[in-house]
């Protein structure tokens, strides 16, 4: 187990093409462990998550597809954090609601349900289905996985990231790719967290 986790700090924090501070390699055995016990208590699908790190700064992939069979992360990129009408500079997230027209991100367990038309990115979205009390709103709010293009591909840090209306908003390329795996896999869990 632990020979997997060094493994999984090495394949996240090795990248060549984005410079990453010393003190954002962090240790995601907790949050994974979280996941799976999450997951498998509530019937919800047990290979693959998508989690999302708000500690880290905007310009830095902070959006990881997670495979919980292998304790891996095989895909990150770039990901909006909520205005909050202001609050929330866009460098880190440091305020979070539930509550309706605060434009802030929630976080917790979201599951990914219905893909939809979107008149962002390449029109289509998914829907999001908060789970806990922290983010239970999500769908009143209109609260939807989608792309921009606004969003790069890769890694802008240290520029910082546009701010969403409170959605997690990755690049058109990137939400392909999630396309993809939301095709052939079903009630997978979002998972928005900040340490």
């Amino acid at each position: 187990m632990k020979l997997t986790i060094l493994s999984l700090l090495f394949l996240l924090f090795s990248c060549e093409e984005e410079s990453i501070p010393k003190k954002t390699i962090i240790d995601y055995s907790n949050q994974i462990e979280k996941i799976k016990t999450f997951a498998k208590q509530n019937n919800y699908n047990q290979k693959i998550v998508f989690m999302i790190d708000y500690s880290l700064h905007s310009g830095l992939q902070r959006f990881f597809v997670v495979d919980l069979q292998k304790n891996k992360i095989i895909k990150k990129a770039l990901v909006c954090h909520g205005s909050c009408k202001g609050e929330n500079n866009s460098d880190y997230s440091k305020v979070f609601s539930n509550t309706n027209d605060s434009y802030c991100t929630s976080l917790g367990f979201a599951l990914i349900t219905e893909r939809a038309y979107s008149k962002w990115g390449k029109n289509y979205k998914y829907w999001l289905e908060g789970l806990e009390k922290s983010n239970s709103n999500m769908k009143n709010r209109v609260v939807v996985l989608h792309a921009w293009e606004g969003v790069p591909d890769k890694s802008i840090y240290p520029k910082s990231l546009a701010t969403s209306w409170g959605c997690p908003t990755v690049s058109i390329n990137f939400l392909d790719e999630l396309d993809s795996i939301l095709k052939k896999e079903k009630k997978i869990l979002l998972y928005s967290f900040k340490q």
